[in-house]
């Protein structure tokens, strides 16, 4: 069974350390808002431990460039399909950040200073083509959130994650506006629908209201 506390304790790490500024009943680090479950895809990712504290900026350059992409992908004649969307943003993701290494990651963080909670935007990795789940997932629903503030899509996007045994994870959750929920796991290289997510190896992308 999967454990769903990763935010919850990332977010008591914080309160502890007197790094977290509550407004409106919205986290914010730094003065950003904190990204989480069925969050706005716009603010700051931080770690249940201390990493980098990734930025989102939906409207920086390489998101938007992520998206423009993703659009092309997506178009047929002059008319964008609903129906490919997903897939688009599944590929562009892939090709963007083609180095999966967390030593890659974490030499760049090293760069940057960060490995403490320090503020990285994802346009760096984006720039750097290198990423693991967590820059993979976050990447995914940027450009997912750009599709539905453009009034192409109507479902939402989300950053999931949890743990198990075998350590922990992020992906891209979507649920379309019909309710069907679909996972975009660059990492893993699963894009489908929940219930289709592969077996005997695939990941426990199921949230304890899923089942």
């Amino acid at each position: 069974m999967a454990n769903w506390n990763k935010t919850y304790s990332m977010r008591q790490r914080l309160q502890q350390e007197g790094k977290i500024k509550i407004i409106n009943g919205i986290d914010y680090y730094q003065g950003l808002p904190i990204i989480h479950r069925d969050s706005e895809i716009n603010g700051v990712y931080l770690g249940q431990s201390k990493r980098e504290a990734i930025v989102v900026d939906p409207y920086s350059p390489k998101l938007r460039e992520l998206y423009n992409i993703a659009k092309i992908k997506a178009t047929v004649g002059n008319t964008v399909r609903k129906d490919l969307i997903l897939e688009s943003v599944f590929q562009t993701v892939k090709e963007a950040m083609p180095i999966q290494k967390e030593n890659a990651v974490d030499k760049i963080v090293y760069e940057y200073r960060a490995e403490n909670d320090g503020l990285m935007p994802l346009d760096v990795f984006i720039e750097r083509r290198t990423g693991v789940c967590r820059q993979d997932a976050l990447a995914c629903a940027a450009p997912l959130a750009a599709f539905k503030r453009e009034g192409l899509v109507n479902g939402m996007p989300s950053v999931d994650r949890n743990s198990t045994e075998v350590g922990g994870h992020a992906w891209c959750r979507y649920k379309n506006s019909i309710g069907e929920v679909y996972i975009l796991d660059v990492a893993q290289d699963f894009l489908g629908r929940l219930e289709k997510a592969p077996d005997p190896k695939r990941w426990h992308y199921e949230r304890p209201e899923d089942f």
